[in-house]
């Protein structure tokens, strides 16, 4: 009976201490198996998708740097010119038609002129009229891309100007669409001058007169009672200013009638 007992405890035992060896074989085992699961899952699990815009939302595309720039620049107005504009427009019609009219035909003569002799030459003429050099006068001519009647016009517009407005806003104005007329007037100059001191600078550079290294003189304009004046004793230049100088009029002989 004893025998007995001892062989089943004895049993007893070998079946605890197998079982336990058995338990931490198996523990890594399905330690790894459950890496591996985790590690499994992880690859097949897709990433969440983002969710597509709404059709009926308009993408908002921030404008472009150069853009706003450029949006900047012209929030910035030029009071100058802004002046010279609001007075300008005041010009009748008809008038800024017919002075704009006989300016563009001295324009087209003196570069008919530049075409003929060269631009050194025409260059040089006008120049010494405005206390310039005639490479100064190119490189200006080039820099803003006009004829050299654009800027015979200009300079002698400038030149007896009496406002902040510069060189360049003369300029610019041209590139907004302005007529000469307009631009004169704002300037405050007598219009009944204007053609006749262009006409003197013109031949000028077209070699039909010799320089004397001043700018042809327009009075300012000081109101009604000169402008009423003007049309009665304005003198012979300003007064034969406006006459004979149209389409195909020769320059030269157009400025006879001014003396």
């Amino acid at each position: 009976m004893k025998r007995f007992l001892m062989l089943i405890l004895g049993s007893a035992i070998a079946i605890t201490v197998a079982g336990a060896a058995m338990a931490q074989s198996s523990d890594p085992a399905s330690g790894k198996s459950d890496a591996q699961a985790t590690d499994k899952a992880k690859e097949t699990t897709p990433p969440s998708a983002t969710p597509p815009p709404d059709a009926g939302t308009t993408p908002v595309t921030p404008p472009p740097a150069s853009a706003t720039v450029n949006e900047r620049a012209a929030a910035k107005s030029n009071p100058a010119i802004e002046r010279v504009k609001e007075r300008g427009l005041k010009v009748s019609t008809k008038e800024r038609a017919d002075i704009d009219k006989k300016l563009d035909e001295i324009e087209r003569q003196i570069e008919n002129e530049a075409t003929s002799k060269g631009d050194a030459a025409v260059a040089g003429r006008i120049a010494g009229e405005f206390s310039m050099t005639a490479d100064a006068l190119t490189a200006e001519r080039n820099q803003f891309s006009r004829g050299w009647g654009e800027i015979l016009v200009a300079h002698t517009l400038f030149a007896n100007a009496k406002s902040d407005v510069t060189f360049a806003d003369i300029l610019q104005m041209r590139n907004q669409g302005m007529g000469w007329a307009v631009i004169a007037h704002g300037l405050g100059l007598r219009l009944g001058e204007v053609v006749g001191a262009v006409k003197t600078e013109g031949r000028v550079a077209m070699g039909l007169a010799k320089g004397d290294g001043k700018p042809a003189t327009i009075h300012a304009s000081t109101g009604a009672n000169a402008k009423a004046g003007a049309k009665v004793n304005a003198g012979k230049t300003s007064t034969s200013a406006g006459t004979g100088i149209g389409v195909g009029v020769d320059i030269d002989k157009a400025a006879k009638g001014t003396k």
